[in-house]
């Protein structure tokens, strides 16, 4: 089963998790053998996968951890739905299903691999969604996120995106997290209905708090919502070291 045909809820407002459901990664994907590929993908399909920007070359250290990414890799951070997950912000966490910030569905308007996720704001005051882990993880050795969007809805004029890191206050177990958070727009992204392939070094993040040694969350993307129905293009999601 794609890990991308899967659902999961968090809020953002209160920074915390309910479970609701998921899958194993995906793992390496095979694209010799398309039998079984979704009927709910329309539109013209050609089946075998687009030359990515950035095509994995074996020997290279890449990170994948674990979503909007389906090609080569040398270390990989499941998604287990444990320790790891990944998840659609809601509004209220007592009423999951009622306040989701969005949906999902695959595309097959994508950078590598067979699909892209599309993300559609629904009807509520902000969108967002994101990798969180309940353990902290130590990133420190990754220099460097590598990430596909593409929109021209007005919801995603500007992308927050952020990464957390584990606060470690005396005798407060658990860790809590704390988000660092930067404009995709300065990295190469625009609004203009074309992919852009954006280059984020991690330094970004370091400079403004973030300890990469105790990574809470790799990946938030959000912003606030000017309408339902919009939608944005997420693909290509990897981390690489110097």
């Amino acid at each position: 089963m794609s890990l991308k045909r899967r659902h999961l809820v968090w809020t953002a407002a209160l920074l915390a998790s309910s479970l609701v459901g998921g899958c194993a990664d995906p793992g390496d994907p095979d694209y010799s053998n398309q039998v079984g590929l979704r009927d709910s993908i329309q539109g013209p399909f050609d089946p075998f996968p687009p030359v990515a920007p950035d095509p994995y070359e074996p020997g290279e250290e890449r990170l994948s951890v674990g979503y909007f990414y389906e090609g080569g890799r040398s270390e990989t951070i499941p998604i287990n739905t444990v320790t790891t997950n990944y998840f659609i912000f809601v509004v209220d966490l007592n009423r999951p299903g009622q306040t989701l910030t969005g949906g999902q569905d695959p595309s097959r308007d994508r950078l590598e691999g067979l699909e892209s996720i599309k993300f559609t704001t629904a009807e509520q005051p902000f969108w967002g969604s994101g990798i969180l882990w309940e353990e902290a993880i130590d990133l420190s050795e990754w220099t460097t996120m590598f990430v596909g969007f593409k929109s021209s809805d007005a919801s995603f004029e500007r992308i927050d995106l952020t990464v957390q890191s584990a606060t470690t206050l005396p005798n407060v177990p658990p860790p809590e997290a704390s988000g660092f958070t930067v404009d995709v727009r300065s990295y190469g992204y625009s609004n203009d209905g074309e992919w852009h392939f954006l280059e984020i070094p991690l330094q970004d993040f370091i400079d403004r708090g973030w300890d990469p040694g105790n990574a809470r969350s790799p990946f938030i993307i959000g912003g606030p919502t000017l309408q339902s129905g919009h939608t944005l293009l997420i693909d290509n999601l990897y981390f690489t070291k110097d």
